[in-house]
């Protein structure tokens, strides 16, 4: 059976009280996209994943097996969630591959496996319970992130990975380096050879797109709720996005690994021999003020297209700290670390107590 291929976690039936499932979709922070080392390139490589061998997706990781753990009555817990996918991947799956390159291999979308295990569970007589992330995968936030982490390490391997003196970086964007974040633009690096040609990467950032894809994802945010509904939910909540400010980035060793791999053999030799951890912001202090009034509308686009009703709630995010996010790229950084993870199903379990 196709939903039996998301199981995370089960119980016996016969040891739990007021027994529940418990279902989860989303894109990467309900899938949890964990990152534990500093591979660079497709496919999400140094990326965990669970027994279903799919980087990128670890439903153990996440804050739904948390939960679980936290909450003796669930009898299932089943994650359909995949790294990469935004709302209309969760209503309608997706053709292609997530964003690690695994393709999603079922016979419904995430939504449509969802509401046939809710009914199921109504059927057998048990409570079921559904928590979901998603909105952010609409837009190309994602890359914006991306391409300004490459930046960010190349920049401090320009300042502080360059034995022979050679490197040397710009930021090149409308308004400077305090307006690319959402303006776009890039940033340039070279090796100021002391003979043949100088050798350069360019590495360009996307304009945040966000705005046009609001509507789409309030639009959204009330089918899936709605489908839940309709299917017998007795709680959904959707979680909305924390604040990825405090988030640092590992530059010493991503810059390194990231040089590596954009260098010809012939030039890697201007690299240390090794990387030295050093951890910097990946959100560069000029840039906190931007990226809260991303995360904050975003949230807001999702909120109005939540319905209200009784069993629905929207959970506002924890208060995060730099320790809560990991530290690794391309991939890992700003995704919850295990006590991001755990905040978040402290969270969870929170918002369900209250309903």
């Amino acid at each position: 059976m196709d939903a039996n291929k998301d199981r995370i976690r089960c119980r016996e039936v016969q040891t739990v009280e007021d027994d529940t499932v418990l279902t989860l979709t989303g894109d990467s922070i309900s899938s949890s996209h964990h990152q534990f080392g500093f591979g660079v390139g497709p496919g999400c490589p140094m990326t965990s994943s669970d027994n279903r061998g799919m980087p990128g997706n670890n439903g153990v990781y996440s804050y739904g097996r948390r939960y679980f753990d936290m909450d003796g009555s669930i009898v299932d817990y089943d994650n359909y969630a995949r790294t990469g996918y935004g709302t209309g991947d969760i209503i309608f799956g997706r053709a292609g591959p997530d964003a690690c390159g695994n393709g999603w291999g079922r016979v419904a979308s995430p939504l449509g496996l969802a509401t046939a295990r809710i009914a199921k569970a109504k059927a057998g007589g048990h409570n079921a319970y559904h928590a979901t992330t998603g909105g952010v995968n609409n837009t190309n936030w994602t890359t914006v992130l991306t391409r300004l982490g490459m930046c960010r390490g190349l920049e401090f391997a320009a300042e502080a990975l360059d034995p022979y003196g050679v490197f040397r970086f710009e930021w090149a964007a409308v308004g400077g380096k305090q307006g690319i974040v959402t303006n776009g633009g890039g940033c340039n690096f070279w090796l100021d050879l002391p003979v043949g040609e100088d050798y350069y990467i360019n590495i360009g950032v996307p304009r945040y797109d966000g705005p046009a894809q609001y509507a789409g994802i309030t639009a959204d945010a009330t089918t899936i709720v709605n489908s839940l509904l309709g299917a017998g939910a007795d709680k959904v909540v959707w979680m909305l996005y924390y604040d990825i400010t405090p988030a640092n980035l590992d530059v010493g060793q991503y810059g390194w690994a990231k040089l590596k791999s954009l260098l010809p053999t012939g030039l890697q030799s201007y690299l240390p021999s090794a990387p030295v951890s050093t951890l910097q912001p990946l959100i560069d202090p000029l840039w906190v003020g931007t990226v809260r009034g991303v995360i904050s509308d975003l949230n807001w686009a999702i909120q109005l297209g939540v319905p209200f009703d009784p069993a629905v709630r929207v959970a506002f995010p924890p208060p995060i700290t730099p320790g809560d996010i990991q530290v690794t790229a391309e991939g890992g950084s700003p995704h919850p670390s295990p006590s991001g993870q755990d905040k978040l199903a402290n969270t969870l379990a929170g918002v369900l107590s209250g309903m």
